[in-house]
């Protein structure tokens, strides 16, 4: 049986794989086919001196004689060895084994391959015997086609083929590539299906969100894609100093937890600027430290450090700054006025005349946004005392022709019964007691509307600007009672 290399391959293509022992051995086809060339080489050289035009393969049940004879090749024998290349593209006929089909009889079973090769190593004796050049020119080429492509050893049981190579037998043993495309379209489809599933859920089916806005917590359902378009989808606002949690562009997933704090706007003024800022802070004092504003610590902050930041307040910084200042003075001197006796009322008389004096005084000065807002004393250091100012004042009184030191208004009591008076005289008409402090005993008295007096005694109810007249009958003094008068003193 006659079989084609191009038949075979075509077979290889619908799945016909070539198997030791029990299929077609490739191998031994592309061995057969070499020594055919090499014998029609031979023969052509001999000019057909054997007589052998056409080979064939007979069925014999004897045992294969491969290595019985010497295989010839001729010098281009890489020129005609088959190739799959050449198979595909040339039509040269091969003598084969049976195929599987034909072996379902282990009895009929023939190796024609092995027949035909003794048969052609028989003749190729035959020619080499009669031409002895031309044996020497068969035995060089079998020589080196000896070296080049080594023979398989026959085996030891006709009805076993010999095993194929590995790489050889893999190579047509290898998956059509078609069916590789189908496979790799199997896995793009399913990608496309799950990209079209998972486009479906995203799109269809809300997530649940919580967000916790401002310290309050709420519960959403959402079909946003990202945290912005599930604040865009919401309403919640946002702008820039507010704080949100997760990234803007972040996807939404189920059960996803969002904490946003809206910042406050606020306004702070300070060094004569007014400026407007946003911030997270809770207080007044982490709002000024967010914004590095800085505050000294005797700085007035309205309203204070400590109360909690409301929205569009407005915080009033005061910069206070404390110093001490020392500086010269002028200590004023005073007047002193003493009453003189010598001068007549209403006549004055500078004595001594004033001088300032110079202190060095040290001042704790508080300046407000530059100005002065209080100032106290710390130190004085007198430099030069002052010199007081006298002035002597005229109490002389000139009274029906006589003269009297001064003049003074008292209240004037009456009082009889006789007795010794304080200074030891006769109680009588004509004496008065007085407080020794304000009229000294003995002084010369006149008493308007009553006349000359002197003070002589002094009583226990007589104090300050009071006198107690002294008269002869009880009569008198109830009649006088007590009345206010002037009395001039000398």
């Amino acid at each position: 049986m006659k079989i084609k290399i191009k038949d075979v391959f075509e077979k290889d293509e619908k799945d016909i794989h070539v198997q030791t022992n029990e299929r077609l051995d490739i191998d031994e086809i592309f061995e057969d086919a070499r020594e055919e060339r090499q014998e029609m080489s031979l023969k052509e050289e001999k000019n057909d001196a054997a007589g052998i035009s056409d080979m064939s393969v007979q069925d014999s049940s004897e045992e294969p004689a491969v290595n019985a004879g010497v295989v010839e090749a001729s010098d281009d024998a890489e020129q005609v060895e088959p190739s799959r290349d050449a198979a595909e593209a040339g039509p040269e006929e091969v003598t084969a084994a049976e195929t599987p089909d034909q072996q379902e009889k282990p009895g009929d079973e023939t190796c024609e391959p092995a027949g035909e090769q003794a048969e052609a190593a028989a003749a190729a004796t035959a020619e080499t015997a009669e031409s002895p050049e031309v044996a020497e020119s068969a035995e060089l080429s079998a020589d080196t086609s000896a070296e080049e492509t080594p023979l398989p050893e026959a085996p030891a049981d006709p009805d076993v083929l010999i095993e194929p190579e590995a790489p050889e037998a893999a190579a047509f043993t290898e998956e059509p590539s078609y069916k590789k495309y189908i496979s790799l379209g199997a896995i793009a489809a399913a990608f496309v299906i799950l990209a079209a599933v998972m486009l479906i859920y995203n799109n269809l089916v809300p997530r649940e969100v919580t967000a916790v806005i401002n310290g309050e917590k709420f519960e959403f359902e959402s079909k946003a894609h990202t945290v912005e378009g599930f604040l865009e989808e919401n309403d919640i606002e946002f702008s820039e100093g507010d704080y949100v949690s997760q990234p803007l562009t972040a996807y939404i997933s189920d059960g996803m937890k969002i904490k946003i704090d809206h910042a406050t706007d606020f306004k702070i003024t300070a060094d004569g600027k007014t400026r407007k800022y946003r911030t997270l802070a809770n207080t007044v004092s982490e709002a000024l430290k967010d914004k590095n504003v800085k505050v000294g610590k005797n700085d007035i902050v309205e309203p204070g450090l400590d109360e909690l930041l409301t929205k569009n307040m407005k915080i009033v910084i005061k910069r206070v700054k404390i110093k001490e200042e020392t500086k010269e003075e002028k200590i004023e001197f005073k007047t002193v006025t003493k009453d003189d006796s010598s001068l007549d009322e209403g006549t004055t008389k500078v004595v001594t005349e004033g001088v300032e004096g110079k202190a060095k005084v040290t001042y704790k000065v508080t300046y407000v946004d530059g100005v002065e807002s209080s100032r106290s004393e710390i130190s004085r250091e007198t430099l030069t005392a002052a010199v007081d100012k006298v002035v002597a004042n005229g109490t002389r009184i000139n009274f029906d022709g006589q003269s009297y030191s001064r003049k003074l208004v008292v209240k004037a009591y009456a009082y009889t019964g006789g007795g010794t008076t304080a200074m030891g005289t006769r109680a009588r008409v004509g004496e008065i007691a007085v407080d020794p402090s304000v009229i000294p005993l003995g002084s010369e008295v006149y008493i308007e509307g009553v006349g000359a007096r002197r003070a002589e005694d002094t009583g226990g109810n007589i104090v300050g600007n009071t006198i107690d007249i002294y008269m002869d009958t009880n009569t008198e003094c109830i009649s006088w009672g007590a009345r206010y008068v002037t009395i001039y003193i000398k």
